[in-house]
């Protein structure tokens, strides 16, 4: 009973503290130059950093002032109607935060000098826009099942290069004519190939020789982002979640 006590008492003084923290804590004072709504003060220097990430279609300093003053009425509605702790808020706020740090990552990794390819890889690449290739698809539910060749879903393609797939494109460069692939992975999961046939595509549907040397470099770009993916998947420590009908996606 006397450890209850206590717990209650420290969980008492603790809500307690929070309760006067914002009494005790001086309220910021407005500088010269600020903008006040309600509670909320935007000093100068903040104001000035608003200003400039403020859409860039507002003709004068007030338009900008009243469009910055209407989104800040707004919010404070919606904190007032407790729209920030709602859990599908919260959820679509964490999706939008991931989303940007992904984009911003891939921005960084996507700089051209990152993945620039040399001329030999473009050479080697150039002789594959010209062709049409027929291919089988096996893709799997695990890597397990890819190396045993079991429970494949079967697709047939008889397509350009740059139509093929793009997982497909980049297993292709390490094909040999009629053999099973070993097993590949993407973001689409395991997959195998196995090429059938090639055919040249017709004279007048070719890309010219600068074209062809342009798409093989933005191809080849691609490919080194994806196999920098691929990378980054083959050195994590993965667990997949236990299911009853469990396959070995290792």
């Amino acid at each position: 009973m006397k450890y209850l006590l206590s717990a209650v008492s420290i969980l008492a003084a603790l809500l307690l503290g929070l309760l006067i923290a914002p009494l005790l804590t001086p309220r910021p004072i407005a500088m010269e130059g600020s903008l006040v709504v309600n509670q909320k003060i935007f000093q100068p220097q903040e104001l000035a950093e608003r200003l400039k990430t403020t859409p860039y279609h507002f003709d004068s300093k007030g338009e900008l002032l009243t469009d910055l003053i209407y989104r800040e009425l707004l919010l404070q509605e919606a904190k007032a109607q407790k729209i920030n702790t709602e859990r599908a808020f919260l959820t679509s706020m964490r999706d939008f935060y991931e989303q940007s740090m992904i984009k911003t990552l891939l921005d960084r990794q996507c700089d051209p000098e990152k993945h620039l390819p040399s001329a030999e890889q473009i050479s080697a690449l150039q002789p594959f826009l010209t062709k049409r290739f027929q291919l089988t698809r096996y893709d799997y539910p695990g890597h397990q099942s890819a190396l045993d060749n079991r429970s494949a879903q079967i697709q047939e393609y008889d397509l350009a290069y740059l139509d093929l797939p793009e997982d497909a494109r980049s297993a292709l460069l390490e094909l040999k004519g009629g053999a099973l692939s070993p097993p590949f992975h993407s973001s689409a999961g395991w997959f195998r190939l196995q090429l059938t046939n090639i055919t040249p595509l017709e004279t007048d549907s070719l890309p010219t020789q600068i074209e062809q040397k342009e798409l093989c470099r933005t191809e080849l770009q691609r490919q080194s982002i994806q196999n920098w993916i691929v990378q980054l998947y083959r050195k994590s420590n993965i667990q997949m979640p236990a299911t009853r009908n469990r396959d070995d996606n290792g």
